[in-house]
Parts: structure tokens; sequence; C-alpha cells
């Protein structure tokens, strides 16, 4: 049977074990602490580019926090979305504005360019192309402004934060082909788009089977024009190749009688009723679009788009047909408006009947001006978020160095053991 002293030099021995265990434990743990561990990488948005080459260069970044404090690049948000996906914890935080910007050109020869920005709080915007300043507005929470032409991107800046709109180009306008009797509205209206701009071909009868008209207008398609018109009745032998023009991706403003042709009807917005006459105008008054007769549009389908209203009725519907636009008009004797509407009669008829026409007439913008668009960032902080999620807290607990008690642990077990083993062996007397 052991004896006391037996057991007690047993239990030493296992204080010994125990000691030398925790020492080896100590010391592995001391060498792998020396080898490097993952690093934060800080920047802020102006020197953003070195940290994101270094966080992509070095396989030692663990973390990439970016305060927000300017415009991130559109290449820089999908670099640090591509490090996420790599594995690198990427996170932001700041308070970018809600800035938007948009810059949109109607489609007429000679179109002014209208910029709308929106903000989140009354601030003001400067609004530039890669030109210089174009203006600045007091956007709460929205402004809107034109400008005669812009030279590449539009730049609304709000101090270090800027959102940017591409503006198509200029296109060439192909033809706009006028189709109605001789008369005052035919005359007035080929006048009216050819001082906007437009070139202007027309097929005028004067009497049956004699009409005035431009040499090779046929045949009717997008390669040789932009926008038909269809004034009346007398345009019945070509409905089915003007619908089929719409159909092919052109445009068509239908008015009046022309509304009832029937290789027109399953394209046109709408139908016309009975005529009602215009305001009689007293001596010295002046006519506006308001006064003109009107064929008030009826039967409207499900998908027209009604533009415009008067107390009569629907005046003008448009509505997409095919890979074209259709535009249906109520009003009749539009010259009236031209001759009788003062000083500003003939610029109001211009500038509308040009307007309606770039509404139908087809987008035709060059492959660099869609790839421009592609580039642009109308809404920075939208793409912010979508691309990196919310920001995170100003105090990241993650960035703060973790307490780690198990060091201090193995010290005092192992002096813990050591104590008790010297102990030991001194009250058995062995030395």
């Amino acid at each position: 049977m052991p004896s006391r002293a037996d057991w007690r030099r047993g239990v030493e021995r296992a204080l010994r074990a125990a000691l030398v265990a925790l020492l080896a434990v100590a010391l592995w743990r001391s060498v792998r602490a020396s080898r490097p561990g993952p690093i934060t990488v800080t920047a802020h948005s102006s020197d953003l580019r070195e940290a994101l080459v270094q966080a992509t260069t070095t396989d030692r970044a663990g973390r990439l926090s970016v305060d927000v404090d300017g415009s991130l690049s559109r290449a820089q948000r999908d670099w640090l979305a591509a490090l996420r996906r790599a594995g690198v914890q990427v996170s932001w935080r700041g308070a970018p504005p809600s800035l938007a910007a948009s810059a949109g050109r109607s489609r007429e020869p000679v179109a002014r360019v209208r910029i709308r920005v929106l903000t989140d709080s009354a601030r003001t915007i400067v609004v530039s192309d890669s030109v210089g300043v174009i203006d600045s507005v007091h956007a709460a929470p929205g402004a809107a402004l034109d400008a005669s032409d812009v030279v590449g991107a539009v730049t609304a800046r709000a101090g270090n934060f800027a959102a940017t709109a591409d503006a198509l180009a200029r296109s060439e306008r192909r033809d706009v082909l006028v189709l109605g009797r001789a008369g005052w509205e035919s005359r007035f209206v080929l006048a009216a788009l050819g001082e906007a701009g437009w070139h202007v071909r027309g097929r005028l009868p004067v009497a049956p089977g004699v009409s005035v008209s431009d040499a090779s207008l046929l045949p009717i398609d997008t390669a040789r024009y932009d926008v038909v018109i269809t004034l009346d009745s007398t345009a019945a032998d070509l409905g089915p190749a003007v619908a089929r023009f719409v159909g092919q991706g052109g445009g068509a403003i239908v008015l009046g009688s022309a509304l009832e042709i029937g290789a027109l009807r399953g394209v046109v917005p709408a139908r016309a009723s009975e005529r009602r006459p215009g305001r009689i105008l007293l001596e010295g008054d002046t006519l506006t679009r308001a006064d003109l007769p009107i064929r008030p549009l009826v039967g409207a389908r499900l998908d027209a788009i009604a533009l415009e209203r008067q107390p009569s009725g629907l005046a003008v519907a448009i509505r997409r047909a095919g890979r074209g636009r259709v535009a249906a008009v109520g009003y009749d004797e539009s010259w009236r408006w031209r001759m009788q509407g003062g000083e500003g009669g003939a610029a109001a008829h211009r500038a509308w009947w040009s307007r309606v026409a770039g509404l139908v007439a087809p987008e035709r913008s060059p492959a660099s001006a869609v790839a421009a668009a592609c580039e642009a960032d109308p809404a920075p902080r939208a793409s912010l978020f979508e691309a990196l999620g919310p920001p995170t807290a100003a105090a990241n607990l993650a960035d703060r160095p973790a307490s780690n008690r198990l060091p201090l642990l193995l010290l005092v077990l192992a002096l813990a053991a050591l104590l008790a083993e010297t102990a030991s062996r001194r009250f058995r007397g062995a030395s």
C-alpha cells in the first residue's frame, strides 16, 4: 500500500508536468503572437486611391474604413465593392447629402437643356459643365434651370459632394413630312417647323388627282423621315404606309379628320368628336391656344397619355404604337393662333409645333453618348448605399484591441504549480 510520502511525490510530479505544459503553451502563444496579423486601413475620400492600392496589394489588409467627406467616383465604389467580395471588411462613415441631378434635351433641332437638381436641405448648388460654371441655384428641395447648350457632363456641386448627369448631344434630325390639303393650316405648319430648324417636305393636294409635292417623297420610312404629320383625310391613300412607319420606330402627329382614316385607327390614341368653334374675338383681342376651334378627343385608349386639356375636352394625347409614338391633336385651324396671337403669336405657334414634333420623333443617340451616360453618377448617395450598404457607427468596436486575459492566467497557474511543488518538497525534507 502506497505511503503518504509516495502520494506526495506523485503530486509533485503532476505539478512539475503541469508547469512544463503551461510553459509550453506560453511559448507557443508567444511564437504565434510574433507573426504579423491583419491590419486596418483607414482613409478619407481625398486619399482613397492610396488606401485602395494598399488594401489590394497586401495580404495583411483585413479591414478598410473610409471616412466619406467628399464624393467617390464610380470606379472607387466599384473597387470597394470588389474588395468586400474578396473578403476585406469594408465600412464607411460620414453624412453625404442627398443630391441628385438630371439633364434632359428634347428631340428638336434646336433644343435647350433642362437641368434639374434635388437635395435634402436648403443649400446653394453650383451647376457647371466641362467648360465652366453655368449658374448657381438655391435648391430647397429642388430647382430647375435651362441652358442653351452644354459641353460634356453636367455637374451639380454642394461643397465637396457632386452629382453628375450626361446630356445627350444634339443629333441630326431627319425630315418631317406634312400631308394635308393646300390651305392656311398646311402653309403655316410647314412655315413653323421650318423656322424651328426642321427639314420639312410636303404633299398638298390642290385638286382631284393634282398635288403639289416634293420630289422623291416616297417611300415613307425611318431612313428618310423622323415625323409624319397628317392634317386631314387627304392622307388616306398613305395611311397604311404611315402606320407601317410608326411600327418601325417613326413618329406621327394626326389631326382632325385624319383620325378617322381606317389604316390609322389601330395606332392613334383617340378619335375626334364634333367640331366646336373657337372664341369670337373682339377688336384688339389676341388669340391663344385655348381660343382655337377644337374637335375634342374621345375614346382614348388605356395606354394613351393626356398632354393637354381645354374646357371643351381633351386636346392632345400621345401613345406608343409598335416601336414609335403617335400624337392625336384636337386643335383645328391652328394657323389662327399664328395670325391673331399678337406679337408673340408666331413664336408661340412655332414653339408648340416644334415641341409636339419632338415628342414623337425617335431618339437618335450615338453610341458614344450612351457610353458617356453610363459613366455619369446622377445620385451618388444612393449609389453609395447600393454598393456598400449603410454607414457604420463613428466608433467601431471591431477597431478596438481585443481584451485577452489568457497570458495572465497562464502566469498565475505556472507560479501556483511551482510554489506548490517547492512547498511540498520542503515540507517532506527533500532538496
